[in-house]
């Protein structure tokens, strides 16, 4: 770590530590000054790396690169060291810039600021990030990464996410950057790009204008980026158009397609946005917060449905992993204790199978076969008929399949090469999310005339379990025994198939 009059060199002159600038998550920042003469610069010190591996490599590599950067809206890098010699820590020597962060000048402020001093700011921004974006993607924009400089924003820590990553990120985190500003393709673990960046900078505009996070404080800044829409930053800030509003949604929209292509693009939306409509500027505006509210609803819409296709995947996950887990697991233990004692001439192969979506495992010892399948209830799986109600109306019904009057989650069936098999049935538990599994035993009743030619007991299809789980416990052509599924016994009927 340096320290206060440690002497640096630098370019073929030598520099004092003179000051000690801050830390973040990835370091801490000096200023250093020439020892004979007058220059003055930012140096950044890693605490966190390991030399020489892939990580610290591709590191120095977005170093290298970012050194092509040059702008008067950047924070220009001048040099490094690897860390590979001494000094055994990596470091940046770059522009100092004096006048604070714009996460210092946000604090300072207690009032809105008017549209032409907002768009001020964002023009050095959108500026500074087009040189960026030229060479990479920044992948960390955030208030405390834009410094001021006499009255100039510039852009910095450019080239450094990939130390913050490794970090920084929690086990569920996949991405980069800093949580309120994280696009949600981020936790996707998606490729990097400008896109991502204009998300970022979306952010920071809102702020900017609004003096708040778009989307406040909330508890899960994941959920928050796939899921939140903010309100409208022109009813906010009063003094901000329509129009930049409509922008800077743009910028922050859920998906990258729905961004804007290059900075350019975002440049010219917001200088169109500062034009004179005279005597035409109320009629115009009220036709873009029309727009806005449209597209707003179309967000909220999205929202509401990327909740939606979260809920309906974390409610498959744990289906599949009851099914892995309390039925294939344990009969993959039997099959593999059974090879263990049975000799290399009588070895019973279990396999995985996909069927359109449904899990299906077979178990095979010469020519028996035993197969076990699972399908997740869906909206096909519903019984649907016409039938009059009680003022003699006719009404079209759906009826979703119920066990014991609890839903049913999902079923399978456990079929042997003789066509003899069960049926399992996952149904609702009210203690927690996880269902409670049953076994349906079926049997030909003695009224049927046994036209299906199927052994005794054996299993429904898909299809037949749509119908025929609703005549559990009353007279039919099928007997329908349910118990509660106990493990050990499945394994006795695969047994016997053998």
């Amino acid at each position: 770590m340096f320290r206060i009059n440690d002497s640096v060199e630098f370019q073929g002159q030598e520099y004092v530590v003179s000051k000690f600038l801050g830390q973040g998550g990835m370091g801490h920042v000096f200023s250093i000054e020439e020892k004979h003469g007058d220059s003055k610069f930012a140096l950044k010190s890693l605490q966190h790396f390991l030399p020489d591996d892939n990580n610290h490599r591709s590191l120095i590599n977005e170093w290298e690169k970012a050194q092509n950067i040059t702008h008067k809206n950047v924070i220009c890098y001048r040099g490094f060291h690897d860390g590979l010699s001494e000094p055994k820590t990596p470091y940046l020597i770059m522009d100092l810039a004096e006048g604070g962060s714009l996460e210092d000048f946000l604090l300072s402020q207690n009032e809105f600021m008017d549209e032409n001093i907002c768009l001020e700011i964002f023009h050095q921004i959108i500026d500074g990030m087009e040189a960026v974006n030229k060479i990479l993607v920044h992948r960390d924009i955030k208030p405390d990464n834009i410094f001021i400089e006499k009255g100039v924003f510039k852009i910095a820590d450019f080239g450094l996410a990939k130390i913050a990553e490794e970090k920084t990120r929690s086990k569920t985190f996949k991405g980069w950057g800093t949580a309120p500003y994280i696009a949600p393709e981020a936790y996707r673990a998606e490729t990097n790009t400008i896109q991502m960046d204009m998300y970022s900078i979306g952010h920071v505009f809102y702020q900017i204008a609004g003096m708040k996070h778009a989307y406040g404080t909330p508890d899960d800044w994941e959920q928050a980026h796939l899921t939140a829409v903010p309100q409208a930053l022109n009813i906010v800030n009063t003094k901000i158009s329509p129009k930049v509003s409509s922008v800077i949604n743009k910028l922050m929209a859920k998906r990258p397609s729905a961004r804007f292509n290059t900075w350019d693009e975002v440049r010219k939306e917001l200088i169109n946005s500062a034009h004179n409509v005279g005597d035409h500027k109320s009629a115009i505006d009220n036709i873009l917060q029309k727009k806005i509210s449209r597209d707003l609803k179309a967000e909220e819409v999205l929202s509401e449905q990327q909740i939606k296709e979260k809920e309906l995947k974390r409610k498959s996950d744990i289906l599949n992993f009851q099914f892995k887990n309390e039925i294939i697991q344990p009969v993959s233990e039997f099959v593999e204790n059974f090879n263990k004692v049975s000799g290399a001439g009588s070895v019973m192969s279990m396999s995985k199978v996909s069927d359109m979506g449904d899990l299906t495992s077979d178990i095979r010892l010469d020519s028996k076969a035993v197969n076990i399948w699972f399908h997740k209830i869906n909206d096909s799986d519903v019984l649907s008929r016409y039938a009059d109600d009680m003022w003699g109306e006719r009404r079209f019904h759906v009826t979703k399949p119920t066990l014991n009057g609890k839903p049913v989650l999902a079923w399978g069936g456990i079929e042997c090469s003789d066509r003899t098999g069960l049926n399992i049935v996952l149904v609702a538990s009210e203690a927690d999310e996880y269902g409670d599994w049953f076994i349906l035993n079926n049997t030909h009743s003695v009224m049927a005339h046994r036209q299906d030619n199927r052994p005794d007991p054996f299993v429904f299809t898909t299809d037949e379990l749509v119908k025929e789980i609703h005549h559990v416990g009353v007279m039919h052509i099928y007997n329908l025994t349910v118990s509660p599924l106990k493990i050990d016994n499945v394994i006795d009927f695969i047994s016997n198939a053998f």
